[in-house]
């Protein structure tokens, strides 16, 4: 018995552990799955905010290209008129830096003014002449960095000069920090130049698959989810799923030390009413606790029955009807449904039968003491 108790119990283990590992995986990945989607809203979302504030500011400068006090200067292309409205622009636009009026043909870098106009700025000046470029990050790092928009000034449908702002870019770092993103990180990238990021530090390379474009600009948003689980929740995860695998262990083994209480019990009474009947010493009763051992007590009492008819009639061949008669062969089920379900009701058959038989030569050879001494007392079930 306790072999197959514990054949079940470590069946119904490995069932639980198998069920806790399988209903983890499949939400674990629905869950990394729900975290990649939020991810990837939180990036679009913020993509958004920084494309509508570059647009913001890009077409605030072309409005200030169609002004015609800004065509007319650039036409006569006087140094001293050219510097007081480009002053005059940057009090009109927010978070700027410096603005340049610049005429075609220009190829003097500007290394007075803060932030610098380095070669970058010189060939985005160049290409704006033809058409217009998308903002950009210029300069070094540090205070020449900035954020450089140009556009055309046109006079009869004709590029007369170009006019290029630089402008402070911390919006862009602000932005990326307000997003709400808990698990994950953000990162802007201009090519390889990192502008900004937020989040926790990845732990691997950002994949190029997760990645949103910036529109209005040369700018990609690239965005990571943690995809490992906290060592506290992966500890409430595991210790969810032993649990229930520690109870079904207890209960298989409650379960076999109380029925393993109760076939000892039943089987002492039943082996009381075994020496009882071989003594002829009858009792009223016989406690059991399991309804099933009720047939047992009740087969020994027809056997008893059986076997002095078989003394009283001399007769071999009316032993099997007795048999028959008495349900000795029947199967142990076909006895409980057919009646003998109580212990007090199988021994009152007993009545009826003599215990107190002169001994004939065919029961000198069964001796009492005999029986008695090869009988146990109890048994143990342990």
């Amino acid at each position: 018995m306790i072999r197959l108790f514990s054949l079940l119990s470590a069946f119904a283990v490995l069932t639980v552990l198998t069920a806790g590992a399988g209903v983890y995986w499949i939400s674990a990945d629905q869950i990394a799955q729900a975290k990649q989607d939020s991810a990837a809203a939180v990036a679009k979302s913020v993509a958004l905010g920084i494309s509508a504030q570059v647009n913001l500011l890009t077409k605030t400068l072309e409005k200030m290209a169609l002004d015609p006090v800004v065509s007319a200067a650039v036409i006569r292309a006087d140094t001293t008129e050219l510097n007081t409205v480009a002053a005059t622009l940057e009090k009109h636009l927010p978070d700027v830096l410096k603005v340049r009026l610049l005429l075609p043909g220009v190829s003097e870098l500007d290394d007075k003014s803060v932030p610098k106009m380095g070669y970058a700025d010189l060939d985005m000046v160049r290409e704006a002449l033809i058409k217009n470029q998308l903002p950009a990050i210029q300069g070094d790092n540090g205070p020449d960095r900035h954020l450089a928009i140009t556009r055309r000034i046109m006079h009869n449908d004709q590029a007369v000069g170009v006019i290029l702002a630089s402008l402070n870019y911390d919006f862009i770092g602000k932005t990326l920090q307000a997003a709400e993103l808990k698990g994950g990180r953000l990162e802007l990238r201009q090519a390889a130049l990192v502008l900004g990021a937020a989040g926790e530090p990845a732990s691997a390379a950002l994949s190029d698959d997760a990645q949103i474009k910036v529109a209005n600009t040369g700018w990609e948003l690239y965005y990571q989810v943690a995809d490992s689980a906290s060592s506290t929740g992966l500890a409430f995860i595991v210790g969810m799923i032993a649990l229930p695998a520690l109870l079904a262990l207890s209960a298989f083994f409650m379960g076999y030390r109380k029925l393993s209480g109760l076939l000892t019990q039943d089987l002492d009474s039943v082996l009381k009413a075994y020496k009882d009947i071989m003594k002829n010493k009858l009792q009223g009763t016989y406690p059991v606790n399991l309804t099933e051992m009720n047939a047992v007590v009740s087969t020994l009492v027809q056997f008893k029955r059986v076997m002095d008819n078989q003394y009283d009639d001399g007769i071999s061949g009316n032993n099997t009807v007795d048999l028959e008669k008495s349900r000795f062969f029947d199967e142990p089920d076909d006895l409980v449904t057919a009646g003998s379900t109580t212990l007090g009701r199988a021994v009152a058959q007993t009545k009826d039968v003599n215990f107190n038989k002169p001994v004939t030569e065919k029961t000198q050879s069964v001796k009492p003491e005999i029986v008695e001494n090869t009988v146990p007392d109890s048994f143990d079930m342990t």
